[in-house]
């Protein structure tokens, strides 16, 4: 096989393992408003099933990256795929609430040897003219799963499945990816070593890390992400519990914001390269605080589904820019490590939103969660515009 067909094959195969690795994760959101009434749980404790998955993948992030790079990346990949597609089959056999939070803990910590071992991979395995291509069709996997999820619920229904069958039909392709990556995946070079740091070096990554415009946008990415990871998860229930929808209509409905996503991160990464980090991130602030306002009273139908499809088309486009203003601000060699903590902030603020916002849903209803989602992008919006005055223009990346 020529290098060029085998470079579009590992991009093929870490597409399609990101695409399963993420189905069981987020197939929850869809099928909440199912389990809440099976074992007559609150919100607080349905926001448990991202809680419980979401912690152990965050700290998973920090130490796989260099475990792979000396384990060698295939093997954590095949765990990564194969032992959260277990779990996740498990969880057609669990009799309690309690069965199901520990097995979406031990999916969430397999599920964390993916995203390293995946992207490192990928990145030594096709030419620096194609990188660029090959990270991007890498990246929508996750997008076309959500697509694939509220599609399939959405047609096929919860009540004549049963939610435990899509704990079934969502591990399998992970299984299958699992075999694909071992069987496809030949020897890979591994990276050049990087030079090792020195004393100096650390001295300087502390002095940027606890830099005004640094922890603005760790602060930042952690107060939006516990109200957006909120509302992603318990739409679907308050479309079903509050609007009247049934759970395919809500499935359904919510098909209009993730078909936006898929198309996000490339109008995004356009954006950013034009117009630099701080007018695309205004934008998607200000869209982001509107759609929060609007979904509490926006009529179903047609005005709820356009509402979803401007926050899914608007509402990353601050992630990206402020992932790209990282690499402008930090430098080369270090790098690398202000991405992973800026990757553990967001998902710090996913795990822990779930469980306050659930929370205040269960004891002042829906409108006091949409309230409080409100106010965190209020209070996002303050820590950020700082930073984004600073870096208002377009820069060059170092």
């Amino acid at each position: 096989m020529s290098s060029k067909h085998y470079s579009l094959l590992i991009t093929a195969t870490v597409w399609a393992g990101w695409t399963s690795i993420m189905l069981p994760r987020m197939v929850v959101t869809a099928l909440l408003p199912t389990i809440e009434p099976a074992f007559h749980i609150t919100h607080a404790q349905g926001g448990l099933l991202m809680t419980s998955y979401l912690y152990p993948y965050a700290l998973m992030q920090i130490p796989i990256g260099a475990l792979s790079d000396r384990f060698g990346r295939k093997r954590f990949i095949v765990a990564a795929l194969s032992g959260s597609s277990l779990a996740s089959l498990a969880l057609l056999a669990v009799q309690s609430f309690e069965q199901m939070v520990v097995l979406r803990a031990v999916a969430g910590f397999f599920a964390g040897l993916w995203y390293a071992p995946a992207i490192s991979l990928l990145t030594v395995s096709v030419s620096d003219n194609d990188r660029g291509k090959a990270m991007g069709v890498a990246l929508s996997g996750p997008s076309v799963s959500d697509a694939l999820i509220f599609l399939m619920v959405g047609t096929l229904g919860v009540e004549s499945l049963g939610w435990r069958s899509y704990f079934l039909i969502y591990a399998i392709p992970g299984f299958i990816c699992a075999l694909g990556t071992w069987l496809i995946v030949r020897h890979v070079p591994r990276r050049p070593e990087a030079p090792q740091r020195t004393r100096e070096d650390r001295g300087n990554a502390w002095r940027i890390l606890l830099g005004r415009d640094v922890l603005g946008i760790l602060a930042f990415n952690m107060v939006i992400s516990l109200a957006t990871y909120s509302l992603r998860t318990f739409l679907p229930v308050y479309f079903v519990q509050a609007r009247g929808l049934s759970s395919s209509e809500a499935s359904l409905l919510m098909m209009a914001y993730a078909t936006a996503v898929i198309l996000a991160s490339p109008l995004a990464g356009y954006l950013v390269d034009r117009f630099g980090s701080g007018r695309p991130s205004l934008v998607s602030l200000l869209l982001i605080g509107l759609v929060t306002l609007a979904l509490p009273i926006v009529p179903m139908g047609l005005p709820a589904a356009v509402t979803l499809f401007v926050w899914g088309l608007t509402g990353g486009w601050i992630t990206t820019a402020l992932s790209v203003l990282i690499t402008q601000i930090v430098p080369g060699r270090v790098r690398g490590t202000f991405l992973g903590v800026l990757n553990a902030c967001v998902f710090f603020g996913a795990a822990t939103g779930p469980v306050i916002l659930g929370y205040v849903a269960d004891i002042g209803g829906f409108s006091a969660f949409f309230a409080l989602a409100l106010g965190l992008c209020a209070l996002s919006s303050f820590i950020i515009l700082p930073v984004l005055k600073a870096y208002w223009r377009p820069k060059s990346v170092a």
